[in-house]
C-alpha cells in the first residue's frame, strides 16, 4: 500500500542547483533523485481510501499566496543506529511555517490527523548514507557546502503525493495538485 505525504514542489532551476552541489559517489550513498527534490510539508503515512476523498477535501480549503524561500547550507539528521540523511537546509520564514500550520490544522479537523510532535525542520534532502559511508567523506563534503545558497525560489503549488519502494528507492506518483493563490 502507497505512503501518501505532501511536498513543495521546487521549480527545475533551484532542482538543477541541488542536483549540482550532490557529491560524487560515495561508497554506501544513494543520491535523492530530481523527483525527490521537493519540500515536504508532512508524511501522512498510509490513507484508507474512505480518508482519501476526506483529506483532497480538507486540502482543497487551504488557502495560501505562493511565496519565496530560500536554500541556504547543508547538513546531517543522524539517528542512532540509522541512516544519515543529507540535506540542504531552508530558511524558515512566516509564508511556510503558516502554510504548514494551515495544513496540519486542516488534516486534524478533517481526519484527526496528529502533526509530528518535533518542531517542524523544513529541509530538501540531498543523499542517503548508510553506516559504511566513510566519515570524513561526509564532514569534507559538510564544510565545503556549508555556503551553498539558492536565493529566492518562488513555490507555486502543493502536491499530493502517493509513494512506494522499488529496490529500495521511492518511486512517486502525484496524486493532486493545490495551486497557491498568484498575487
Amino acid at each position: 500500500m502507497p505512503s501518501y505525504f505532501l511536498v513543495l514542489p521546487l521549480p527545475d532551476e533551484a532542482k538543477d542547483r541541488l542536483v549540482a552541489v550532490q557529491p560524487r559517489a560515495i561508497p554506501g550513498m544513494r543520491l535523492a533523485g530530481r523527483q525527490e527534490m521537493h519540500l515536504t510539508l508532512y508524511s501522512l503515512g498510509e490513507i484508507t481510501s474512505q480518508d482519501d476523498e476526506v483529506v483532497r477535501k480538507a486540502l482543497a480549503t487551504v488557502k495560501a499566496d505562493a511565496f519565496t524561500i530560500t536554500i541556504s547550507g547543508v547538513g546531517r539528521f543522524q539517528l542512532e543506529g540509522e541512516p544519515q540523511v543529507l540535506w540542504a537546509g531552508v530558511k524558515g520564514n512566516f509564508s511556510l511555517f503558516a502554510l504548514h500550520r494551515s495544513i496540519g490544522a486542516a488534516l486534524t479537523d478533517a481526519i484527526g490527523f496528529q502533526p509530528e510532535e518535533f518542531p517542524y525542520a523544513p529541509h530538501i534532502t540531498l543523499m542517503h548514507l548508510n553506516s559504511r559511508a566513510p566519515p570524513n567523506a561526509v564532514e569534507r563534503y559538510l564544510e565545503d557546502n556549508k555556503d551553498f545558497l539558492i536565493p529566492s525560489v518562488l513555490l507555486r503549488r502543493i502536491v499530493l503525493y502517493s509513494s512506494v519502494a522499488v529496490d529500495g528507492v521511492p518511486q512517486y506518483q502525484e496524486e493532486e495538485v493545490f495551486p497557491l493563490l498568484e498575487s
